[in-house]
């Protein structure tokens, strides 16, 4: 029997069991290639209004978050569009190929489907080849439709190589990265494990795409997230970044198979380490289990949302001086006036960086909410429930160890932003001050409040649509990271708790604003707990 026996028949299996989470990734992420590219003539369709984003986009601040790219000659609406879109749809895909590759591979390890299946005369290979079949169909699938949604945009200076280069180099670096996936879940024993390690790579990836792109813009080539910043798909095309991809992408998968071949089912090279032999006093309730078993991913987290924020820090200096892109502005203005620009600039910077590090502190809290479900349909807190323990009390420690994880992650990362970016600075007078930086905090912990608060209510009542909480948090990151770039509606950007604050330090905390999100976040949480000790526990 061949190793591959049986992976057509697994692959339909995979792609029938996901179909509504691809569809809906696939609508989502071709709707907004599309929609985004039909409305840039309006935003961007003049002389005046490219000339006005050009200088924008060059500017560190943006480059950091957007990438580094070079014009040349005559700027069009449609190599604007690809400087704005092109890193951040391919943040998405990245994102949406590690959740369905660990998913589709170490998860169904982990609930034993993988063993059942294995039992059977499937070839050992199959479920991997089918996990990677699933993959490309995907990532192929979103190819096509960028491409074809760009030919009918009709954006001025698209061209349909440049249309069908942007497809391609999104598919690839999607695929990339979900084969980063497939290969986490082969060297680690558990999802959690492999979603952490997955994560690593690509922040690691992130971080130095970022830093080079600021300082040294060639040695984003080091970088596999940077290489879709050199498509140039609408000025050079280059199709280098493609080929690149699809070559480390059957490295990775080598490396997948020999791991698959070199291990058994359910093991991994990382493995977990085993604990005592009698447990700790400590150990006397849910508070204390959860912190047992979840500290690693805690640390982890903790640390990378702090070293995200090291590495913003260190631009701090390349974007908030003035004198070393401008000296004649001393000259001209006079020293005070030179650096209170510096200074308001890396407000603007701080004052984004700071919805992002919220957004992203949002995650850890948010999955140790929603795992209180998870873990109860997987029939693993029914040894908890057959002891005198309420609801309410486990309930209460998932939510305080959530809360308490997302707002430490978050102020370790807003302190590591401005503490290494003030460190870095020629002239210390341009930093963010100690208060200024409490303002920050303060301005952002309601609305990561609010959106844990969601996710419990989501929990207590309707368990079944707990992912539209990862959809709402989605569209609030979306509103304010692209809000200004493309001019989205006031009102479009206060859908979601980020738009609610205003931006602070560039203004100061509305504290009517703060007092009536806290409100509503206990509100919320006070309601989930009322439907979670309400409705029947989902046991299996």
């Amino acid at each position: 029997m061949s190793q591959y026996h049986k992976t057509g028949l697994l692959l339909r299996l995979n792609c029938r069991r996901d179909r509504w989470r691809i569809v809906i990734w696939i609508v989502v992420l071709a709707a907004l290639m599309a929609s985004v590219a039909a409305k840039f003539d309006g935003i961007y369709g003049t002389p005046h209004e490219i000339a006005a984003i050009r200088q924008t986009l060059a500017s560190p601040g943006i480059v950091a978050m957007f990438g580094a790219f070079h014009f040349t000659g005559r700027v069009t609406t449609a190599e604007i569009f690809a400087n704005e879109m092109l890193l951040f749809m391919a943040l998405i895909q990245v994102i949406m190929n590690l959740t369905l590759s660990i998913h589709a591979t170490r998860s169904d390890e982990d609930q034993g489907v993988t063993e059942l299946i294995r039992a059977h005369t499937v070839g050992a290979l199959a479920p991997l080849a089918a996990a990677m079949g699933e993959l490309v169909i995907i990532n192929g699938g979103l190819s096509v439709l960028y491409g074809l949604g760009l030919q009918l945009t009709h954006m001025p200076g698209a061209t349909t190589s440049g249309n069908w280069l942007i497809g391609l180099g999104l598919g690839t670096t999607g695929l990339l990265f979900g084969t980063v996936g497939v290969l986490t879940a082969q060297l680690t024993d558990h999802a959690a494990s492999a979603t952490g390690l997955a994560y690593a790579l690509f922040g690691i990836s992130y971080l130095a795409r970022m830093i080079t792109d600021v300082q040294h813009p060639q040695s984003t080539w080091w970088s596999p997230l940077g290489w879709i910043e050199k498509l140039s798909p609408y000025q050079h095309p280059n199709w280098t970044p493609v080929g690149l991809s699809l070559l480390l992408t059957f490295v990775i998968l080598g490396c997948t198979i020999f791991a698959n071949a070199h291990r058994d089912l359910g093991s991994g090279a990382l493995t977990t380490r085993p604990g005592r032999r009698t447990a700790s006093p400590l150990l006397r309730g849910p508070l204390s289990l959860i912190w047992r078993q979840q500290r690693n991913i805690f640390i982890g987290w903790l640390l990378g949302i702090t070293l995200f924020g090291v590495a913003y820090g260190t631009v701090f200096n390349t974007i908030g001086n003035i004198l070393k892109t401008n000296p004649t502005m001393q000259q001209v203005f006079g020293r005070a006036m030179v650096h209170d620009a510096n200074h308001q600039i890396l407000l603007n910077f701080t004052s984004l960086l700071a919805i992002v590090m919220a957004s992203v502190a949002v995650i850890p809290g948010l999955q140790l909410v929603l795992e209180l479900h998870t873990d109860e349909t997987h029939g693993w807190l029914e040894a908890l429930y057959a002891r005198p323990l309420s609801r309410s009390r486990l309930l209460v420690s998932y939510v305080s160890s959530a809360l308490g994880l997302s707002t430490v992650a978050y102020i370790g990362g807003l302190a590591g932003v401005i503490v290494t970016g003030n460190a870095s600075l020629d002239h210390v007078q341009d930093g963010i001050s100690t208060a200024e930086f409490w303002q920050t905090i303060a301005a952002q912990l309601p609305m990561i409040w609010v959106f844990l608060a969601l996710g419990v209510g989501l929990v207590g009542w309707v368990p079944r649509i707990k992912a539209l909480s990862w959809g709402y948090l989605a569209l609030g990151f979306i509103a304010v990271y692209m809000g200004g770039l493309l001019q989205l509606p006031t009102w479009v950007q206060r859908l979601a708790p980020t738009g609610w604050m205003p931006r602070v330090p560039v203004h100061a905390v509305n504290w009517t604003t703060f007092s009536w999100m806290v409100a509503l976040s206990v509100l919320v949480l006070f309601l989930g707990w009322l439907g979670y000790h309400r409705r029947d526990l989902q046991l299996r």
